[in-house]
């Protein structure tokens, strides 16, 4: 499992804990509030099992994914350096990459940005968790004695609430709430393509090259379409080619941003074939590619649901639902005729 994988199943595992515990008693009684008050501690030392045993993993899990990016990165644009060499072209020697400091400087950087985050993600969540339990508590309570809904209709609701958002919530710097599962995903995300970047600007560094030039795709995103394709100069050193400083780098969204699939590719004038047009249907694609995204993100939701609604009798509904979404996904890459993505509708020890 990665590591936004196995984080993911410590948060279900947290809300199964959270649902077992509300379950118990009799929602019904003038005291089960006050009960599931006092639980707290108890829950809230089986939740620091659950962060105990998956932390070691989702740290092993975060440092091994950077370091692969890393790797990939230098494999995908070492052997250009070692082709034009041999063409011709007049490089400085450049250390090993795996004998390299600044090689090693930069994952090392990126491996503790991305562990801290994930460390951060951990500690909110069971902080979340607790927080949320005690409010969860409160509100059915008050449902059930106001004969507003039935008490398992009560749990039920905050089951449906949780499969969807997860516990919320995730405040970061700018005051924006986060899901845990969107958080880790968009930190994990962030730190690789950071990784990436920055790995082979190092390494074009080493061997004196300014020239890059940006891949093209079909789906690319507004902020990357308009630069795609084409060759810049990366510190605005060669005459003749427009400044990568003038592009959307930088920019979350942008090229070489967050969730961006673009490449780079170092060139060399005299010597390098441009490699790549952008294609025409650009726009489509990427709006397809994001109705597909938000359909297997639904699916996740209801394996979720399906798994959290055990042994209760919505769990039938929510396996209704699921199938729905399936056909509606399925549907939609039959006729847009994009391919399956397996893995991202997944979660894990499910059903």
């Amino acid at each position: 499992m990665t590591a936004a994988e196995l984080l993911y199943e410590a948060e279900t595992d947290i809300m199964l804990n959270m649902i077992e515990f509300l379950r118990l008693g009799k929602t019904e009684d003038a005291n089960w509030q006050q009960v599931k008050l006092k639980d707290f501690g108890a829950l809230n030392a089986k939740n620091k099992k659950i962060i105990a045993k998956y932390g070691k993993q989702i740290t092993n899990a975060t440092l091994a994914e950077i370091k692969e990016a890393a790797e990939e990165a230098i494999k995908a644009i070492e052997p250009q350096f070692l082709s034009a060499i041999k063409k011709g072209a007049t490089l400085p020697e450049a250390l090993p990459a795996n004998a390299s400091p600044a090689l090693r400087n930069v994952l090392e950087i990126y491996q503790k940005r991305a562990v801290d985050g994930m460390n951060f993600t951990m500690q909110t969540m069971l902080k979340n968790a607790g927080t949320t339990y005690m409010q969860t508590a409160n509100k059915a309570s008050l449902l059930v004695l106001s004969g507003a809904t039935s008490p398992d209709q009560a749990i039920a609701q905050t089951v449906r609430e949780w499969s969807k958002s997860g516990i919320p919530s995730i405040i970061d710097s700018a005051e924006r709430r986060w899901s845990t599962e969107a958080y880790a995903q968009t930190l994990l995300r962030s730190t690789v393509r950071g990784v990436t970047t920055d790995t082979q600007f190092a390494r074009c560094d080493e061997y004196g090259t300014d020239l890059i030039e940006i891949s093209s795709h079909l789906d690319a995103r507004p902020g990357c379409s308009p630069y795609q394709g084409k060759v810049y100069s990366r510190n605005g050193k060669t005459k003749g080619y427009p400044n990568f400083g003038n592009t959307s780098y930088g920019d979350a969204a942008g090229i070489l941003g967050i969730n961006c699939r673009h490449t780079i590719t170092p060139f060399f004038e005299g010597i390098s074939t441009r490699t790549y047009e952008e294609d025409p249907n650009t726009k489509r694609a990427y709006k397809d590619s994001q109705t597909q995204r938000r359909y297997e993100r639904d699916i996740r939701k209801s394996k979720r649901e399906v798994k959290m609604f055990k042994k209760m009798p919505e769990q039938a509904r929510a396996k209704a639902t699921l199938k729905a979404r399936e056909k509606r996904l399925k549907g939609f890459l039959t006729k847009s005729g994009r391919t399956r993505r397996s893995n991202r509708e997944r979660i894990y020890d499910v059903l």
